[in-house]
């Protein structure tokens, strides 16, 4: 919808195609309680930036929608719902693009904006684990009272897999969860959000160019933190206090018992270092540029560095864990199969320059990292949305 804007603007004849309805992703692979974990200051659509009431609030599942939805009634952005599309081909100097209904569209260009997080992701061992457990991914998982009775495994401590996780035990289940590579982002510090700093600092201007690995960018786990009950820090060790129970990394499994990594210990001090760093660059960049702010008076989570105590068993028994559920918040994958053209390299990532292919009138939107780190956010994705119009623009409006 915001190359759509953008489109109208420069007045290109456009369709939007939607499988579902408009917020389609957001409706269907978002949990109820689910919160942005950005400030709604942050949500900056073009043409249509947040204008309420709280904008150091964060937006929650349902407000988000509304402000989607709104967002394609404010500029009659061409949305036709409910269109599968199941394949794209190139004839001659058009793309036909093949719907589920056994329509074909014909047209000069394609913007592909299918979603920054693409399929969700399993370990390749989760066949082989029993069936007689539940398993959901973090994209599918709605609420406690929508998984069969019993405790829940969580897999993965990013920010879905945290806040899952934390949800789930302030619903009085139990909860054991396998603590991942993702870091612990502070919510405020010196009285200011740690987006309103990242913004700041520049974090959010950072594009592939200078960054020192595309690949960890582009894949790589967010450092957890929650928008809900007005923002909040997630503390893995309080966590654990509180009863979660925390494990290592899980590396496989077979039946009803999964294997793990028994360095739970190096997992929590790298999780808990992530702050650390972030606060240090936080001050040098307030000394270096004179910044007046409040000193360092944030209250910090206790010193639990003694809980969980030791690394954790290598293996787990579910059924003598009581466990009925797994949720795998193992991230996404990208799959691009029905697109009958060579547009992607590794991991299945389009190659593209800013959302500009190599295959003439053949664009993509909003992937994670596309240019850089804002491209698949509401504060950024704008910006790349307004080069791809463009680029249509000159070579095909």
């Amino acid at each position: 919808m915001a190359t759509s804007y953008f489109l109208k603007k420069l007045r290109i004849d456009h369709l939007v195609v939607e499988r579902g309805e408009v917020a389609n992703t957001w409706i269907t692979e978002r949990w109820d309680g689910f919160h942005l974990v950005n400030p709604n200051w942050a949500v900056r659509l073009p043409g249509f930036h947040y204008a309420g009431t709280e904008p150091e609030g964060y937006l929650s599942k349902v407000e988000t929608i509304d402000y989607l939805q709104n967002y394609a009634r404010l500029f009659g952005s061409p949305v036709q719902t409910g269109v599968d599309i199941s394949s794209i081909r190139r004839s001659g100097n058009r793309y036909e693009l093949a719907t589920n209904a056994g329509d074909l569209i014909e047209t000069r260009c394609v913007i592909v904006a299918t979603g920054a997080f693409g399929v969700p992701k399993y370990p390749d061992f989760v066949s082989d684990i029993t069936n007689s457990i539940d398993h959901v991914h973090s994209a599918h998982y709605k609420n406690p009272d929508s998984l069969a009775e019993g405790a829940v495994m969580v897999v993965g401590s990013g920010q879905s897999g945290a806040q899952i996780a934390e949800e789930l035990h302030e619903a009085g289940r139990d909860v054991f969860l396998s603590v991942g590579s993702a870091g612990r982002r502070p919510r405020r510090y010196r009285g200011r959000d740690s987006s309103w700093w990242n913004y700041t600092m520049g974090s959010f201007d950072r594009t592939i160019e200078n960054v020192s690995s595309v690949d960890d960018a582009r894949f790589g786990s967010s450092a957890h933190t929650s928008g809900s009950k007005g923002g909040h820090d997630i503390y893995l060790r309080q966590l654990a206090k509180q009863d979660v129970t925390l494990f290592g990394p899980v590396t496989g499994g077979h039946g009803d018992t999964l294997t793990l990594r028994t360095d739970l210990q190096d997992v929590l001090k790298a999780v808990d270092d992530y702050p650390v760093r972030w606060k240090r660059d936080v001050d040098a960049y307030v000394e270096k540029n004179g910044i007046q702010v409040p000193p360092d008076n944030t209250i910090e989570p206790p010193d639990l560095s003694d809980w969980p105590r030791g690394n954790g068993p290598a293996s787990l028994n579910l059924g003598s864990s009581g466990i009925t559920t797994i949720i795998w918040a193992t991230g996404f994958e990208y799959d691009f199969d029905w697109i009958k053209l060579p547009v992607t390299g590794g991991r299945n990532y389009p190659d593209q320059l800013r959302g500009v292919t190599r295959f003439p009138g053949l664009y993509f939107m909003g992937l994670q990292w596309m240019f850089g780190s804002k491209s698949a956010q509401f504060i950024g994705v704008g910006e790349d949305a307004e080069y791809v119009a463009n680029h249509v623009a000159k070579n095909y409006g």
